[in-house]
């Protein structure tokens, strides 16, 4: 039996970009108002400033979502590059944190602490408030981060240490973890944390605003999203090489770029001029949500070919919820959950990972058969929206969060 809902209140502490930055941003976003649709009340600490391209932050510290969520930035608004202020930024935000969690105390209701964050410095006083204030606390894990995405350099291997550590000991601590995998269920299983405790969740979609756009199909083929080479966009292109011969003049939109730092574009064209299809491949560079749609509704097939590896059998793409919602027929490799949830030839079409002869045949074949692919995109469509629609996935969620007597 659920809690009375009005004794009830979320606080999400994150360093995403919330509202909107990237795919975390999102996910987080539209878990809030999933909470607030549902009757539950919900407000954001954010523990880093606004990092996304050249995009600046112009708001209030405190602020509110359209749909009424209220969000905070502990530190400073924009994440700055500077070293030395990175270092001021985190000790602010650390020191409000603490602030935070002592004015907590004695409000009277269900407080539930969600976190969406993997560094140690943070992690270590949440749960240390909730064991002495007796905050329940659902952690996040979207994912594995790689070894590599650390800098190799001692604060690299501090930073690697703290998320290691609080991956595997100060999650296993939490009352609830929602995960984004079946990989990542099984694995805190084995190291004892309560299978009933553990929510799969493969992200979430606002269907509505992912409705396609009426405008003239530009690109045989898309991709959305950071654009690293390594998840599979080396495939993609390579199978793109490999039909160079055919009379289809196949050609491809990349949309995105990183979120922050450098640019991924020169090392695309790069390959691209090396496999001699630079004429093929296009690129938007680093775009809004909005204009994302527009761009994916100018492409005949949408595609996610990554490779099979720790990190995409342990997390789910945003994209694809995305793509599936755009109606557009969607081109996948068979890595992770993806043939847990979806069927090849039935509502989506996959080709092997790592292959990129698979992948080229599956892209001869989609635009070889028209008629087959109209039903395809039709019934992946209907399987996502069940799968991934934000607001009875979220609904789902409170019921097992909420459950009365579960840890």
């Amino acid at each position: 039996m659920a809690s009375d809902k009005s004794q009830n209140q979320y606080i999400l502490i994150t360093s995403m970009n919330f509202p909107d930055g990237g795919a975390g941003g999102t996910y987080l976003n539209l878990f809030c108002r999933g909470l607030k649709n549902n009757g539950r009340s919900v407000r954001v600490l954010l523990l880093k400033g606004h990092a996304f391209g050249n995009y600046v932050y112009n708001g209030p510290k405190r602020n509110k979502t359209p749909e009424g969520v209220p969000y905070t930035y502990l530190g400073f608004k924009q994440r700055p590059n500077n070293k030395s202020l990175k270092i001021i930024d985190e000790f602010v935000s650390f020191c409000r944190l603490i602030i935070f969690l002592f004015s907590l105390v004695g409000k009277g209701k269900t407080t539930r602490i969600l976190v969406y964050n993997s560094d140690l410095l943070f992690n270590i006083p949440i749960h240390f408030a909730s064991k002495i204030f007796r905050f329940k606390i659902i952690k996040f894990v979207a994912e594995i981060i790689d070894r590599s995405e650390f800098p190799d350099s001692f604060f690299g291997k501090v930073k690697r240490f703290g998320y290691i550590f609080n991956y595997k000991y100060l999650n296993r601590s939490a009352n609830k973890i929602i995960v984004f995998s079946s990989y990542l269920k099984d694995e805190y299983i084995r190291m004892g944390f309560k299978g009933n405790n553990i929510i799969v969740q493969p992200n979430l979609t606002d269907f509505d605003f992912w409705e396609p756009d009426s405008v003239e199909l530009k690109y045989k083929l898309g991709y959305s999203g950071a654009p690293y080479l390594k998840d599979g966009l080396s495939d993609l292109f390579m199978a793109i090489s490999l039909l160079k011969g055919s009379n289809l003049k196949i050609n491809l939109l990349v949309i995105g770029d990183a979120t922050f730092g450098e640019s991924l574009i020169p090392a695309l064209k790069a390959e691209c001029q090396k496999l001699g299809i630079g004429d093929n491949v296009a690129y938007t560079g680093l775009v809004e949500s909005s204009k994302v749609k527009s761009y994916l509704s100018e492409c005949r097939i949408l595609t996610i070919t990554r490779p099979s590896t720790v990190q995409t059998k342990a997390g789910f793409p945003t994209k694809l919820g995305e793509y599936f919602a755009t109606k557009k027929p969607v081109l996948a490799t068979n890595f992770g959950d993806m043939a847990k949830y979806f069927t090849d030839g039935r509502d989506i079409v996959m080709a092997e990972c790592g292959n990129p002869d698979s992948i080229a045949r599956k892209i001869l074949w989609m635009l070889q058969n028209e008629d087959e692919l109209e039903s395809i995109s039709k019934r992946g469509y209907e399987r996502a929206r069940e799968l991934l629609e934000y607001n009875k996935s979220v609904n789902r969620i409170i019921n097992s969060l909420e459950i009365k007597h579960a840890n």
